[in-house]
Order: C-alpha cells, then structure tokens, then sequence
C-alpha cells in the first residue's frame, strides 16, 4: 500500500562543497521551469474575466489582484470539486504515516486535486499549455475545513532548524533589469564546526540584501519532509521543495525568469506580491534556454516582457495560508513592497517577513518529457539528430532549433509524461506507456522523419522500449527520493523523543551536537541518496549509448574527464556532495567558475569537482590543434585572435 503512493522528491537542485572545517560535502541542494489559461480563486461574490484563455474568479473589495481580461472554459468549481474529492485519499495516506488532522494531510489533498484536474480538463495545468491559479485561504477553507497551511512554517521554525542541523542557503539578486543570480548567504567565520555553520544572524545580513533560498529543503528539514512526501506521493513525481525567505519592502524579491518546473507555491507566514506572465515566444530568441529566462546571464525585463510576447495573467498578493500554481517556463517576478503594517519585532523577525514554500513538480529535470524521450531513443539507435542538433549530454535540450519550430509541434515535444507514469505497474499503468509510445512514434516522425526511420530500422520497438527504460529510472528516482524523505522524518522523531528525554535538565539544549548527533546531520544523511540518484543517470545515459557503434577512447588516460585540462566555454558536469550537474566552464584559472544549466553560477570549483564529458581532439599531427583546441575551421582574423590570445594566457 505504502509502495502505491510515489514519493520522491526529485529536484534536488546542486549541493554545495562544505567548508574546511567539516571537509566533507554540504548541500544545499538546487536545482533547483498556447493558450494559457489561468484562473485565480477568492473569497466573496464571483467576478469572471478574461485574458488569453484566462479565469480569473476574484471578490472582496480588498482583493489585492488585478483581473485580466479574456474569457475561459475552465469552471471555478473545478478546483474545488477537486480537493473536495480527493479528501479521503489524503486522509488514508495521512494514517498511513501519521499525519491525520496535520498539515501534511492538507498538502496532499491540494497535491492529488492538482493531479486530478491535470488529469481530467479539457485544459492541462501543467507545462507550456498550462493554466496559472490562484487559491486564496477563504475558498480553500470552503472547500476543506482542515486545509490549512498558515504558519505551517515559520521565522521561528527556522531559527530551530537553523540550530539543529548544518543548513546552507543562496541570497538572490534583485535587479528587474537584469537575469536573476545568486550568491552564497554564509562563509566560514574560523575553522570550528560552529564557525563553519551558518548562523540566524547571517541570514538576517542577507534578507537586508534580497530573498534568502533554501534549495531543496524538503530532504534536510524534519518539519518539511513530510509536506515533501505528500508533494511526491500525490503526483506518483519525484519532486521537491524549496524555501523562501523575504524581508517586507522589498522592491524586487526575485526579478523576472523562468523555472524547469511546474512550481506549487505555499505562502506559509507574511505576504509577497506575484506578477505572472503567459511564456514568452522561443523563436525570437532561440539561443535562450525558454526554462531558464531570466537566469544568470540571460535578461528578461519588466519592461520589456510585452517585446517577447508575454502577457500579464495574474497579479496578486498571496497572504499566509494562500495557494499559487505556476506552470513550467510561465515568467514570474515578485516583491515585498506594500506588505509591511510596520510590526517589526526586535530581533528582526518581522511579524511580516515572507516565506514561502515552492513544491517543484520535476518532470523535465528527469527526461520525463517527450523531446528527452526522443534524444535517448536517437542516440540509442545510433541515429544523428541533424533536425534539432541534440546529440552530446552537454547539449542543451531547450535551446537552439527546438525552439524554431512551429508552436504545436514544440509545444507538444515539450509536454511532460502523464502523472501516473511512476505509479505501479497495473493496466492503467500500461495504457499510459501506451499512449505515450505512440505520441513518442508520432511526434518524431513529426520532427524529422528521416531520423525516425533510421532509428526504427535499428529496432522497431525503439519508441516503446525508450518509454520503458525512462519510465524505469523515474520509479527508481521517485523509491530514492521517497526514502530521502522517510529518513528526514525519522530523524525529527528522533530529535523530538533526545528533546523529552533532556527536558528534565536545566541545561538541556535540543541544538547540542555530539559526535553522535553530527554524524546524522543532513548533509551526511542526504549524500547517499545523492550518490544513488547520480548512478541512476548515469545508467541511463549508459543505457542510451549501448546500441551506438563508435570509435574506443582506449588511448586516453584512466581518469580523463577529471585529468584533462579544462579551457573557457567547456560542457562540463560539476560535482556538489556527490551530485552533478551539467554546467558550463565561465572562468579557468587556479580554481573554475562555472554556470549550470539551470542558470545559476558556482565560483572556485577545484578541477577535481569538474567532469569534462567529452575529451579534446586528437593531435592530427597537421598542427591545427592547439593547446586541445581545433583551429582547422577558423578563419584567418579568427585564427590570429585566438593565437594572440594563448600566448598572452
């Protein structure tokens, strides 16, 4: 019963290196992306308008959102029916583990109401096609007494965590005129275990600079790992959750960008103000990664989202307790501005700090997409990929040719495997591989149909057997997430009976770290989930290269990929306490500073955190490759440069 509802928590975003004083590895995992119809839910007499296919249902005078102008085949019931109708399921999935009447139960009725309706509309919620909405806590209060999710998590909870474990976090950029970037919120204060751990205190220095981000927190916080394995049990993904945390005032808390992920946002304590915007079209910028807008060097404006066709569909400001969905690639940008009733406390914990909980619903960051599902099944057949040019991992998967193509086409390459793909193997299961193998077989013949002919000609059940094979590494990812979370859960029980057990002494402390305790702190606990998610990839790319003649690479050292030198503008997988990640080198000097493929950056990487995936070319022997670099294509102006700039390096 237990192995039915999937858990998972996908995403688990990059770990980062811990410092010297515990020389072992922390992480603070990251990850960390039509018609558009969206609809927004609130209390008070119903108001309907309409914008690109969007319903907005808003009410009370003080409803702080701004309509939209369309109309919409989405009736406002529909989400309420929804959670209405999964309520039992949460309830039995709540005394399978304990969290009957908890907020844990709430999650996973909102979760399964969001698969529900995915599942059933006319109109998908999820990915590119997908539908925005707003849920304010008076309807889902009239929906279901017992959701409820204001204050779940709190300034307080924080500081605890912060006590308890050996936790690390990002402060993100806040400039609207420029891609969003992050930096790290501590740094090594001296060489001792407390130095090395970030303190109440830093994190409130970078509130006063911007929005301070917990990446995939749900695997290191005890309090938060069940509201994780409800996210991760209720789609059947193996999702995650990240945190939120934003001083009042703030003029740009994140500027505007796009996620990987299909994001269910939970405003838990304070307010945020959220601007959404239907996606911006690929084709006037294709080199753009369309899930990554906004990032690291990529800028996406305010004021200029209208110029990439973008359209405003939701502005609102979520209390604690409300509700966003956000779908995959939809541009968003908040702020704290006009949030504050001046109730400051003294220790800087405002009674109006923001935070909020975003749930990643992680289907492309784990190849269950159609345009991944066709790479694998061309690079196992041996089949170059000449239409869309995606053959290397270390190529970019949403930038390029993808992007030029027509927009049904695109949009239906783009699309994430139903929910319910992951779940055991019954006949509803199998009729969905089904499904998906057809549209797999249909959509590339679509694409190119040359290459598809070549690669059936390889096999006639490639489609279907690169279905089962995604398929199976999704049920493996979502068994290692879900155990990623049950272990958080089990230690926060374990803390909660060493807290009764002290409680008698006068000196009793819940944050004292013995050996013993250090030992269980997340980021050992989490490292060998990691490790085990980073084999499951690897199997697959494994798995996608066993039909492909090629040459031996038996001529180069053992440990080439982490040997070799690394020059400007490599493809490269970044290692974080275990994990890696595609990324691409940004700076080579004594150490590397690379950017991900989710747009953030890394600086002062060692060479051993680095695994170049592809070797550099042979010496032909005709002096057209230089210091690993082939030059035989330059011109002469080109040639000349690049000569003055090796002997100047």
């Amino acid at each position: 019963q237990q192995r039915q509802h999937h858990d998972t928590k996908a995403t688990m975003g990059k770990q980062q290196l811990l410092r010297p004083a515990l020389t072992t590895a922390l992480f603070c995992s990251h990850q960390q992306f039509a018609s558009v119809t969206s609809f927004h839910i609130s209390s008070g007499p119903a108001l309907i308008s309409r914008a690109t296919t969007c319903l907005h249902v808003s009410t009370s005078a003080s409803d702080s959102s701004t309509e939209t102008s369309s109309t919409c085949s989405i009736a406002p019931s529909i989400i309420l029916d929804a959670i209405r109708d999964t309520s039992d399921d949460a309830k039995a999935w709540a005394e399978m583990f304990g969290f009957e009447g908890k907020t844990e139960q709430s999650f996973y009725n909102l979760f399964s109401a969001i698969k529900k309706i995915n599942a059933n509309s006319a109109t998908p919620l999820l990915g590119l096609r997908g539908a925005p909405f707003h849920l304010s806590t008076a309807i889902t209060d009239d929906a279901n007494d017992d959701l409820k999710f204001v204050n779940f998590f709190d300034f307080e909870d924080l500081s605890i965590a912060l006590k308890e474990d050996f936790l690390d976090a990002d402060r993100g950029s806040t400039d609207n005129k420029k891609g969003w970037k992050v930096s790290r919120v501590s740094t090594p204060r001296d060489s001792s275990f407390e130095g090395a751990r970030m303190n109440l205190e830093q994190v409130h220095t970078a509130m006063d600079k911007g929005t301070v981000i917990f990446n995939a927190i749900g695997a290191h916080i005890p309090k938060l790992a069940g509201a994780t394995l409800a996210c991760s049990d209720a789609t059947s993904l193996p999702n995650a959750v990240n945190m939120y945390v934003t001083a009042s005032g703030k003029k740009t808390s994140a500027p505007p960008h796009t996620d990987r992920q299909d994001v269910v946002v939970v405003q838990t304590t304070g307010k945020k103000h959220w601007r959404v915007y239907s996606p911006p079209d690929p084709a006037l910028k294709p080199s753009a990664d369309m899930y990554a807008r906004g990032k690291g060097d990529d800028n996406l404006p305010l004021f200029a989202l209208e110029d990439f066709g973008c359209q405003k569909l939701l502005d609102v400001t979520l209390n604690a307790g409300d509700v966003l969905f956000v779908p995959a690639g939809f541009p968003h940008t908040t702020d704290t501005v006009n949030t504050s009733n001046g109730n400051e406390n003294n220790d800087g914990s405002s009674e109006q700090t923001s935070i909020h909980l975003t749930f990643n619903l992680d289907t492309h960051v784990w190849d269950l997409d159609y345009l991944s599902m066709r790479r694998l099944a061309l690079r196992r057949a041996g089949v170059l990929d000449a239409a869309l040019e995606q053959t290397r991992d270390e190529d970019n998967k949403y930038v390029g040719k993808v992007n030029l193509l027509p927009k049904d086409l695109r949009e239906g390459l783009l699309e994430a495997l139903p929910l319910g793909m992951l779940e055991d193997d019954d006949g509803s299961t199998q009729s969905m591989v089904e499904t998906v193998t057809s549209e797999l077989a249909r959509i590339s013949h679509e694409v190119d149909e040359s290459s598809a002919k070549l690669a059936e000609a390889y096999s006639r059940d490639i489609w279907r057997d690169t279905v089962e094979r995604v398929r199976s590494q999704g049920v493996e990812l979502f068994d290692i997430h879900r155990d990623m979370y049950l272990a958080a859960i089990e230690e926060g029980e374990l803390r909660k009976t060493e807290a009764k057990m002290t409680a008698h002494l006068e000196e009793a402390s819940p944050a004292a770290m013995t050996p013993e305790r250090m030992q269980r702190l997340s980021l050992f606990r989490v490292q060998k989930f990691f490790e085990k998610i980073t084999a499951s990839k690897e199997a697959l790319s494994a798995w996608s290269r066993e039909g492909k003649a090629g040459g031996s690479d038996d001529e180069l050292p053992t440990n080439w990929e982490f040997t070799l030198p690394v020059k400007l503008g490599d493809k490269v997988e970044a290692n974080f306490g275990g994990a890696w990640f595609p990324a691409t080198i940004t700076k080579v000097g004594a150490t590397y500073d690379v950017q991900f493929f989710d747009g953030d950056s890394e600086i002062g990487l060692d060479r051993s955190l680095l695994k170049l995936l592809t070797p550099p070319p042979k010496d032909t022997g005709d002096g057209t490759i230089i210091n690993g670099i082939d030059t035989s294509t330059m011109t002469k102006k080109e040639l000349k440069r690049f000569l003055k700039k090796q002997k100047n390096m």
